[in-house]
């Protein structure tokens, strides 16, 4: 007789799988109780989301007060969903509107001199995201997106999202895929 054992195929695959589940389990364990001080870290740091802007240079530029009311729709989509997605805490966008309208810039916020520093230190913000659209033609756009550390006044992030379509749906796409990107960066 021999003193070792057949099993059939399948009960080995099945110890075999137990025993990798038990291991898989163990380090996700792990690894789950390592992130919430990171993801703490994080949703503790503020970020100041300031107005997006348009540069539109198309030969019939679309209306002011419609580029006026997707820019503000845009921001406020991005903001609340950094916010619920726990990827940084959001200064209230209501704030951030009057602090940039009694600034009186004259100019755009991305090319004021390194003016979004100085806002984001009024509301005491950690970290300043600046964004603005591109806007090519009427099917052809790129969206902006700068994040900077305020202390140190470093670019930390710096992406360009091009997108076909002048409409809300188009433009709240483009920043979804900016957000997971945010995300997945931020996480990192």
């Amino acid at each position: 007789m021999s003193a070792f054992k057949i099993f059939p195929p399948r009960a080995i695959d099945s110890a075999v799988n137990v025993r990798f589940k038990i291991i898989m389990r163990l380090l996700l364990a792990a690894t789950l109780a390592a992130l919430p001080a990171s993801t703490v870290a994080k949703q503790n740091e503020k970020l100041v989301v300031l107005p997006f802007e348009i540069v539109d240079n198309t030969p019939v530029p679309g209306g002011v007060e419609r580029n006026e009311r997707m820019l503000e729709r845009l921001t406020n989509f991005i903001s609340q969903k950094i916010n619920e997605k726990g990827i940084f805490d959001v200064v209230a966008q209501n704030e951030i509107y009057e602090m940039v309208n009694a600034a009186e810039l004259g100019t755009y916020i991305r090319t004021c001199n390194r003016c979004e520093y100085d806002l984001a230190k009024k509301v005491e913000g950690d970290k300043v995201l600046t964004g603005w659209i591109y806007k090519m033609s009427i099917l052809v756009l790129t969206m902006h997106i700068e994040v900077k550390d305020v202390a140190t006044e470093r670019t930390l992030i710096s992406k360009a999202y091009d997108f076909r379509g002048d409409n809300e749906q188009a433009w709240l796409r483009a920043a979804s895929y900016m957000l997971r990107d945010l995300e997945a960066m931020i996480g990192e």
